[in-house]
């Protein structure tokens, strides 16, 4: 709100530059206009130092003295510029209605400048940190879920093809051969050396005898329609006739 004496302070400097004759009938008439605009004797101020700065950038005969509008223009094309800046994210524990709360208090305070734009940045000083922070800080360096020595997780598949076969001297990159035919499955020992190439453990009795059961109580649940259109692709397959 602007009071008489601040519409009288803000003629004041506006004469000093102008040298504009004030009387009581300009003091009333900007504290009412002001007033009415929602200005405060900070943005009025502000308002006046940018209207003679743009003055200044004119030619002499384009120049003219200022009046409540033109304060009440350029304090509400501040406050646009202000609140477009306006960068609330919100805190995860507060209400709906806190949010809005708050919100409605930050745009406020950008737009009369009483605070300054949220960059996002954080800078780190005394005090306590900011709990917004600190929740976000909890998350970081924590072990990943089944990423531990000690978790189960599924073995590391190696192609077969990446070493040349013991058994039947197929080359690199190239498909074992039986009896002058392609293979669909390389041979063991070709797996066997390619797991030993890389460094990692081949697989015990154990291991061999759980896949097996596993496929044996799948293939157990097929209809046997199904089981015997797998038998009869598998026996085509071992005859090299699929290829």
């Amino acid at each position: 709100m602007i009071t008489l004496e601040d519409a009288g302070y803000l003629l004041g400097l506006a004469a000093a530059r102008d040298q504009r004759t004030v009387g009581d009938a300009d003091v009333l008439a900007w504290q009412a206009d002001l007033s009415a605009a929602g200005l405060t004797r900070t943005n009025a101020e502000q308002a006046l130092t940018v209207f003679y700065q743009e003055m200044a950038s004119r030619q002499p005969k384009d120049r003219f003295r200022v009046t409540a509008v033109d304060l009440i223009d350029i304090a509400k094309r501040a406050r646009r510029e202000r609140v477009a800046n306006l960068r609330y994210d919100g805190d995860p524990d507060e209400t709906p209605e806190q949010y809005l709360e708050r919100l409605r208090a930050r745009t406020a305070a950008l737009a009369d400048g009483r605070i300054g734009p949220d960059t996002g940045l954080r800078a780190l000083g005394p005090g306590t940190p900011d709990l917004r922070l600190l929740r976000e800080l909890e998350t970081v360096g924590h072990d990943v879920p089944g990423d531990t020595p000690n978790s189960s997780r599924r073995p590391v598949r190696v192609g077969p093809l990446t070493v040349p076969c013991p058994a039947c001297q197929a080359p690199l990159g190239k498909h074992c051969r039986s009896n002058g035919r392609v293979r669909t499955v390389p041979h063991a020992a070709r797996r066997r050396a390619a797991r030993d190439a890389h460094g990692l453990p081949r697989e015990d009795t154990a291991q061999i005898a759980a896949r097996k059961e596993a496929s044996a109580a799948h293939l157990a649940q097929l209809p046997a329609e199904e089981r015997a259109h797998l038998e009869e692709f598998q026996s085509r397959l071992r005859d090299g006739e699929a290829l």
